[in-house]
């Protein structure tokens, strides 16, 4: 199979640090430009990559050489960057969320399947060997009859906030570190379950200047009576954990140590060796193969919307006090 020809937009953090150098381990994908609007970027990135930058979005879009485009760029531009890609004949790939509201989230949804171009969402967690295994293990009632799903997701990045960032402000970034961090879990959780009914969410802010929310916790009823728990913050040490648990027993893996752990009815854990695998560089392998067969991502539009329906619940909860139904 031929590379799929893409093209980077947002080398700043993320885009630099982790998307560019597992586009260099993906085999099924080609950089041929990139492009990110701060020039100083643009010099501190030039030595290392071969392909040339483009000077502006617009050029990179009229490149008929690029067929996909790679978005790392803040949420509140989702929306904008996709229906001018989608609107030039380009496939997308959205790092999540797929957008602050599901309001965008259908308008760029509609704008790429108008345009016959392919959306991949970038919900990297659930491709983990131990989420595929603990999915597996589940579904053949190795921990009995699931009763709830806990999670955790953490890191003290809002300590390095200032007022210059876009996770700074509220319209920006409207769920805080559900925005940044809990929108992982809230997807795991609809990849083992799915079906969510309503939620429930409250949200705090302690320590930071920003106007974000530091702190959320949600709960999540599903439509088979599993309730599922979601908490983070953006001001302590990294932490990130799923558990499942059922009523012969439970399940917990640890994103950060990759170590899954499987506890039968007595409380008595037995370690599960898993694979560990670059979850990005499987994100565009797949990207490259949906580009060049026309296939379907496993985490497209519908499955990008699900997780923003739910954090956009959250929020309207944590806002009003009540439940909401989605």
């Amino acid at each position: 199979m031929r590379k799929a020809k893409v093209a980077l937009v947002g080398l700043g953090g993320w885009g630099g640090e982790q998307s560019l150098p597992a586009l260099g381990e993906c085999e099924t994908v080609e950089l041929v430009s990139w492009y990110d609007a701060n020039p100083a970027i643009v010099e501190d990135r030039r030595p290392m990559i071969a392909a040339p930058p483009a000077g502006s979005y617009d050029e990179l879009l009229d490149n008929e050489e690029v067929e996909g485009i790679i978005l790392i760029v803040p949420n509140h531009i989702h929306k904008q960057l996709t229906v001018q890609a989608a609107g030039r004949g380009k496939h997308v790939w959205i790092e999540k969320p797929i957008a602050n509201t599901v309001a965008e989230a259908d308008d760029l949804i509609s704008a790429c399947e108008d345009a016959g171009v392919i959306l991949q969402i970038g919900h990297s967690l659930r491709r983990a060997p131990a989420m595929r295994l603990m999915k597996k293990m589940i579904g053949e009632g190795k921990i009995g009859e699931l009763a709830t799903l806990e999670a955790h997701q953490s890191h003290r990045g809002g300590w390095a906030l200032d007022s210059t960032m876009w996770r700074w402000y509220r319209d920006r970034c409207p769920g805080g570190p559900l925005n940044l961090l809990g929108i992982h879990q809230i997807d795991n959780m609809n990849y083992l379950l799915g079906g969510a009914e309503e939620v429930t969410a409250m949200a705090s802010k302690r320590v930071l200047e920003c106007e974000i929310d530091e702190i959320f916790q949600v709960v999540i009823r599903f439509s088979n009576g599993v309730l599922g728990s979601v908490s983070d913050t953006y001001i302590t040490p990294g932490k990130t954990f799923i558990a499942a648990y059922g009523t012969t027993g439970w399940i917990e893996y640890n994103s950060l140590t990759n170590v899954l752990t499987l506890f039968d009815i007595e409380g008595v854990p037995q370690q599960i060796e898993v694979e560990k695998i670059n979850l990005i560089a499987d994100e565009f392998k797949e990207f490259g193969e949906c580009i060049v067969t026309g296939k379907r991502p496993e985490t497209g539009g519908p499955e990008g919307r699900a997780a923003v329906a739910i954090m956009e619940a959250a929020i309207e909860s944590a806002r009003t006090g009540k439940t909401v139904k989605l």
